[in-house]
């Protein structure tokens, strides 16, 4: 594991926008050298290292998460291929708090099953990512049967900008009322848009108006700035 691009573990907060209170954070990688993620992850994958990246990642969020907040979950990015890892599963029973797994990427139908249930047996939940960016999305949800659908932020975005999107959006979050899943927007840059993730009565958001994504030693202060700013409420973590 020597060779592979050594990075740092940030957090962005996750908000409940009813509550206006933070519930859990997204632990996103910042390489050292500035590389993009997926990049990494590509170039990874090229050398069959994508996998052990991707549990590098996890194992060093898990250690940096010891020191958020107690109450808040944490959210893991992972591909499916990497879920049946052993190194996997010992990282998450080291975690000291609530957790759960978000998608890479879309599964094959035949997957599906076997991952909800790798994370039923783990004792986490299950997310997926870029929902709408896909108009096969919806099927995907339905086979998945995430706890959390992750709306994509240009989806979002181009939701207020016309009927087509709205509706887009609306589709996917039928689909998720129909698994019982939680959905969460993606992206909010602005109070305006706050205030249109509250309209389409979604429960959860993220973005840089929320809260950028922080080091773990920096998210205490960063907090404190968020309930200045928007008035989200993070005294319970």
């Amino acid at each position: 594991m020597s060779d592979l691009p050594k990075a740092r573990a940030f957090f962005q907060p996750i908000v409940d926008v009813r509550a206006m209170r933070v519930v859990g954070f997204e632990a996103l990688a910042r390489f050292d050298d500035g590389g993009s993620p997926l990049d990494h992850l590509r170039v990874a994958e090229d050398r069959g290292q994508r996998a052990q990246l991707e549990l590098q990642l996890i194992e060093s969020a898990v250690d940096a998460a010891t020191t958020l907040p107690a109450d808040g979950f944490i959210t893991l990015n992972v591909s499916g291929r990497t879920m049946g890892f052993p190194r996997l599963a010992e990282a998450l029973r080291r975690c000291d708090r609530s957790w759960g797994l978000e998608l890479f990427e879309g599964a094959e139908p035949e997957e599906c099953l076997a991952i909800r249930q790798q994370v039923d047996e783990l004792g986490g939940f299950l997310l997926i990512d870029d929902a709408g960016v896909d108009f096969a999305d919806e099927e995907r949800v339905r086979q998945l049967r995430p706890d959390i659908v992750k709306i994509d932020r240009a989806v979002f975005w181009h939701s207020l900008a016309d009927d087509d999107g709205r509706h887009r959006v609306e589709s996917i979050l039928g689909a998720a009322d129909e698994v019982d899943a939680r959905a969460l927007v993606e992206g909010v840059e602005d109070e305006t848009q706050l205030e249109a993730v509250r309209a389409l009565e979604v429960g959860l958001a993220q973005g840089y108006h929320l809260g950028r994504p922080t080091p773990v030693d920096g998210v205490a202060e960063m907090l404190v700035d968020l309930r200045r700013r928007v008035g989200v409420d993070a005294s319970g973590l």
